[in-house]
């Protein structure tokens, strides 16, 4: 068992902790597997052992750093721990956090035993150590698995097996909420406390009865893959007095019969007897009576030593009352502080009147913070200059007064130089030792307003500052750092809500001349919008005649070449074959673009008309792959069509197979020989599905991907021997809109390109 440890992997490996350390669970559980007189006794017996070695100083340090190597494992700052934190004996924990805590103290102690250590210095307590003197050494073992499942309920389950006035056998096993908690590091985890658990029972004869500590035999143990730890705790009991007075009482009656026969020989042996039982009589009672008086002093020193203790853990439990009462008080004072900001807030959102903003800020400062006068100025800067200054909480004529003032600022030094000139904010106890710093006006406007403590904080905007915030109150020192720090969140807040007041006021000025502007600007506009409206409807109608006058011919021009190709009008050299073949490929080129250029007139006429009807994607897919086998065959380029079926999509087939095919079409023109080209199709939720064509081609660059859907745009990745016209693609995203779906591309430049559209299930 001693050398399990070192080779066996420890939880530190883990990282950072998976589990909140202690609080409650995300469930709402509060977490309670090891009480906070475990992790006391860990970090008192820390401090112990390093003392002992090099010094208190550096028993301090070792706490110190023990809470530093705590909080590196724990990912959320809000559950750091301090000493103060972890000496808490009401706190409660997760297993995994004490054990991450066990690793450290090992660790820094240098101590290869100190869990085994701990359990035996530490873990009983002084009131347990009282409470427990009342019983022997077997009724404690035999109520081990009662008070057990008091201390860690619901994470180890205990048992009690054969317990006589010598030995006990004891059990313990973690239920399976704390085996997930140790994850892959169950031995070495289980070991730590199956160190801590049995040197803990093995102190309660020495701790409670002062007798030798109860050997330990290991019998199973969880560390070394058994269902559970159980030892055997033998022990030395008490040797009992209880014969001493009866054998003196009977020597001495003896003593005395032998007396009475050898000297009075005339008494008769039953009077003799008789007599002789008087002393041993005596002997006996004073013996009993002393035993009795040892009784009563041993029960009246338990009595005292139970109640010292009870008295100890109700100072504790005082302090610990007393010190959440200040809690509670401090959290209320904070909970009004953030209440009057929120309401603070919403007052500087609902109005940008400077005016209304100012009242409305220095009503809630007096009535909501508790400050018995407030205050804001003006400040110019460029004339260095306070003006408009503000008050609450003073009678009218004086608040008339304020405003009608303006107080020059000259000297950085003085109260009103500190903040409106340096920028800092100042706090004073007691105005009296600043007197001779105020300016004369604000020193009538102290006096009249019978302040006694004030703080001041400038109104910061982009490191200008334009005016300064004052509350006061009419006790000396009534004003704190937390009531400064308050008082300055709400000061950046102003001056925020200031700029936008004169930032909006600026910009209505602005808004009188620009209106007519605006409406010049839009006439002359909606002018232009008209008669662009006007000539992008004569290229609809101009490209969609030509469009249609110019396919009769090509048509039949294609038909004259097909004609002369097959021979019809006699025999053709290989020169005139090669020239004619030319001849059909670019009439075909242009035959495609006149039906791109026909068909993107339709779409952006809103003339297309969709025939809703059931679509098998993948038998669609399916014909448009064989239609396109022989060209990708040509290019020795592999295409493979989908072989997931999804149910039925409503749609128009003729135009789907009109999107498939443009994108097979350019994956195939845009592979280079022996590429590959996939086509898939699967469920992209409940209410889509997703088709992809994926190629081995040249890819598109990351600067041109938002343009390759545009009209007539041709990517410069692409080779010039098969760039197009640049219409496909916008067709192709304009046919997948009319379906009620999107179409997006991810390419990487070289490697090639995955064209995705999603359909709706239902018809949109």
């Amino acid at each position: 068992m001693a050398g399990l440890l070192p080779k066996d992997r420890t939880i530190l490996e883990r990282g950072f902790m998976e589990f909140r350390p202690f609080g409650v669970t995300p469930s709402g559980e509060k977490i309670r597997d090891v009480g906070g007189t475990t992790v006391r006794a860990n970090v008192e017996y820390l401090v112990e052992v390093v003392s002992r070695t090099k010094g208190p100083e550096a028993g301090r340090r070792a706490v110190e750093d023990l809470c530093r190597l705590l909080n590196e494992r724990i990912r959320d700052r809000a559950y750091h721990v301090t000493p103060a934190f972890l000496t808490n004996t009401w706190n409660s924990y997760s297993y995994e956090f004490v054990c991450f805590l066990g690793e450290f103290c090992r660790i820094i102690s240098g101590d290869p035993t100190f869990p085994f250590n701990v359990g035996m210095e530490k873990f009983i307590s002084p009131i347990v150590q009282t409470l427990g003197r009342p019983f022997s050494v077997s009724q404690i073992y035999r109520m081990f698995a009662h008070f057990g499942e008091k201390f860690a309920k619901g994470s180890i389950e205990f048992q009690v097996g054969e317990v006589t006035d010598r030995s006990a056998i004891l059990r313990m096993k973690f239920t399976e909420r704390v085996y997930v908690q140790f994850g892959p590091y169950r031995r070495a985890c289980a070991y730590l406390a199956c160190q801590s658990a049995k040197a803990a029972l093995a102190a309660v004869p020495e701790r409670v009865h002062h007798l030798k500590a109860a050997t330990i035999t290991d019998r199973t143990c969880i560390a070394n893959g058994d269902e559970y730890c159980e030892w055997q705790f033998t022990w030395t009991a008490k040797a009992p007095r209880r014969f001493a007075w009866p054998a003196a009482a009977v020597t001495a009656g003896l003593a005395a019969f032998a007396y009475l026969r050898a000297r009075h020989p005339a008494l008769s042996p039953v009077e003799a007897v008789l007599i002789a039982c008087f002393p041993a009589l005596a002997i006996w009672l004073a013996g009993l009576v002393r035993e009795q008086r040892r009784q009563l002093d041993d029960r009246d020193r338990l009595i005292q030593e139970q109640l010292g203790c009870v008295d100890a853990r109700h100072e504790e439990l005082r302090e610990a009352y007393l010190e959440q009462e200040q809690t509670v008080v401090e959290l209320r004072h904070r909970i009004a502080q953030l209440t009057a900001l929120h309401r603070a807030g919403l007052l500087f959102s609902s109005t940008l009147d400077p005016g209304r903003l100012i009242q409305s800020v220095l009503q809630a400062i007096v009535q909501d913070l508790r400050y018995d006068r407030a205050m804001l100025a003006r400040f110019d800067p460029s004339r260095r200059l306070i003006h408009d200054i503000q008050m609450i909480g003073v009678p009218d004529d004086l608040a008339t007064l304020a405003r009608a003032i303006q107080i020059p600022v000259t000297d950085a030094d003085s109260t009103e130089g500190t903040v409106l000139l340096q920028g800092k904010p100042v706090l004073i106890g007691d105005v009296q030792t600043v007197w001779d710093r105020l300016h004369p006006l604000h020193q009538q406007l102290a006096k009249a307003a019978n302040a006694k403590s004030l703080l001041s904080v400038p109104l910061k905007v982009k490191d200008h500052v334009i005016g300064s915030l004052t509350v006061d109150r009419a006790q000396e020192h009534a004003l704190t750092p937390d009531d400064l720090e308050l008082m300055a969140t709400v000061a950046n807040q102003v001056a925020i809500a200031l700029d936008n007041a004169d930032a909006y006021r600026q910009i209505e000025a602005l808004n009188v001349g620009l209106e007519a502007k605006i409406r010049e600007r839009t006439a002359e506009l909606e002018r232009a919008n008209e008669r662009l409206r006007e000539l992008d409807n004569l290229k609809s109608a101009f490209v969609s005649v030509v469009s249609h006058e110019l396919r009769t011919p090509m048509t039949s021009i294609k038909g004259y070449v097909d004609n002369l190709l097959d021979g019809l009008a006699g025999g053709l050299t290989d020169k005139q074959g090669y020239y004619l073949n030319r001849v059909r490929y670019n009439i075909e080129r242009l035959t495609r673009m006149i039906n791109d250029l026909l068909d993107l007139s339709r779409i952006e006429a809103r003339k297309v008309e969709m025939r809703w009807e059931p679509i098998a994607l993948r038998e669609l897919a399916a014909d448009v792959v064989e239609s396109l086998q022989m060209l990708a065959r040509d290019k020795r380029i592999t295409l493979t069509a989908p072989e997931t079926s999804v149910p039925a999509i409503p749609g128009d087939r003729d135009k789907l197979h009109q999107v498939l095919t443009n994108l097979i079409n350019n994956a195939i023109k845009f592979t280079p020989q022996g590429g590959t080209i996939r086509v898939d199709i699967q469920p992209s939720s409940d209410d889509w599905v997703q088709v992809s064509v994926t190629d081995t081609g040249c890819g598109i660059g990351p600067e041109e991907i938002g343009k390759v859907f545009d009209r007539f745009y041709r990517a410069s990745s692409a080779p010039t021997e098969v760039r197009g016209a640049g219409l496909g693609l916008a067709i192709t995203k304009s046919l997948v809109e009319l379906h009620g779906g999107r179409i997006w591309v991810d390419s990487t430049l070289g490697q090639g390109s995955t064209f995705a559209l999603t359909l709706p299930v239902r018809r949109p």
